[in-house]
């Protein structure tokens, strides 16, 4: 523990022991004017201010003076620890039972608001830094994007491949930068789908035309099945969701390995399968894939990524009425990534695409 940190739990020891004098005084000069009966009641307002505010010990040490105070000044024999009244022991002891829950639920409820806070600060930063950065990486993007077709550098191996690379990072560093703004959007606005109807098949191609281009060295199976009902939801988000599992697909599993991408009826609703033969799931992973931040140790140190990707799908297909699941048979057994969107009653001829 740090010497702040000390100094921090000694001041909040301190100011415990001060309310409790406080209380001993206020309790005093009631008692003056009317009769009480269980003063120890009382003695429980230092105990959940300290839990609030500092923590377990000046908790512990509030209800360890208040007994003490209680005992020495208001229960007979007065000015002695000692108590002597069945009654009076029966309230001390009820006493430290709810000071120990008062002061629990207390420290549990400081930390929630810690962690809230903590929580709000890292989504301001990540806010903030995000914006900052957007600007500079998409003139990065479009310079890198231009130089690429100059024919002097085409002409040039080595500077091809190093205009290449410039492209290609600072486009997946775009990425991460647009998938930390979207969750920040996400957690302080939330999401508000523009509800349209729309063909399953149409998503699919979206999707994919999205991350065409790195799918370009790729073997990709099309198997979307005929006369599916259209869907009534965003295609937006759900092109954006589905563009994100394909994009994993990709980065997790071998170039020369095919990916197939489904849609079929299942049970009432329309199943989106994204399928692939990369390095699959444990089940811990499978547990925790859609948590935001997470990332695998397996793939932490030598896969590039926020943490992210899979957090926003699945909030963005919630929002449309839709669930996002993983499979995997284990590692290196590949991954099936399935989404799924309800089908509603169908709109009739003369309804146009929009509600």
């Amino acid at each position: 523990m740090s010497r702040s940190a000390v100094m921090r739990e000694a001041a909040g020891i301190a100011l415990s022991i001060l309310m409790v004098v406080g209380v001993s005084c206020l309790i005093y000069l009631a008692l003056l004017f009317f009769r009480m009966e269980h003063v120890m009641l009382l003695y429980l307002v230092p105990v959940l201010v300290a839990a609030l505010r500092w923590g377990t010990l000046p908790a512990v040490t509030a209800a360890i003076a208040g007994i003490a105070a209680a005992a020495f000044l208001f229960y007979p024999p007065i000015y002695d620890l000692r108590v002597s009244n069945p009654d009076q022991i029966v309230d001390l002891v009820l006493f430290v039972i709810v000071a120990v829950v008062t002061g629990q639920l207390g420290v549990i409820a400081r930390k929630a608001k810690m962690r809230a806070e903590s929580e709000n600060l890292r989504e301001a930063l990540i806010g903030s830094v995000s914006h900052e950065l957007s600007s500079p990486l998409a003139s990065i993007v479009g310079s890198a994007s231009v130089l690429a077709q100059s024919p002097a550098i085409r002409q040039d191996n080595q500077l091809s491949g190093l205009v290449a690379v410039i492209r290609k990072e600072s486009e997946r560093l775009n990425g991460d930068i647009q998938n930390l703004l979207d969750a920040t959007k996400i957690t302080h606005e939330g999401i508000r789908p523009k509800w349209q109807w729309v063909d399953p098949e149409d998503i699919v191609n979206g999707a994919f035309a999205r991350k065409r281009e790195r799918a370009v060295e790729r073997h990709v199976v099309f198997a979307v099945a005929d006369d599916l009902p259209l869907v009534y939801t965003d295609p937006t988000l759900v092109e954006s969701a589905l563009g994100q599992l394909i994009e994993n697909a990709l980065k997790y599993s071998p170039p020369h390995t095919p990916i197939t991408i489904s849609a079929e009826q299942d049970d009432g609703r329309i199943a989106i399968r994204i399928r692939d033969e990369g390095v699959g799931l444990t089940r811990d992973e499978t547990d925790r894939i859609f948590v935001r931040f997470y990332r695998s140790p397996r793939h932490a140190g030598n896969v590039t990524g926020s943490g992210l990707g899979l957090w926003i799908t699945r909030s963005l297909i919630a929002a449309c009425g839709g669930t996002v699941e993983a499979s995997s048979a284990g590692p290196q057994q590949g991954t099936t990534m399935t989404l799924k969107l309800p089908i509603k009653s169908q709109p009739g001829r003369d309804e146009g695409e929009d509600d």
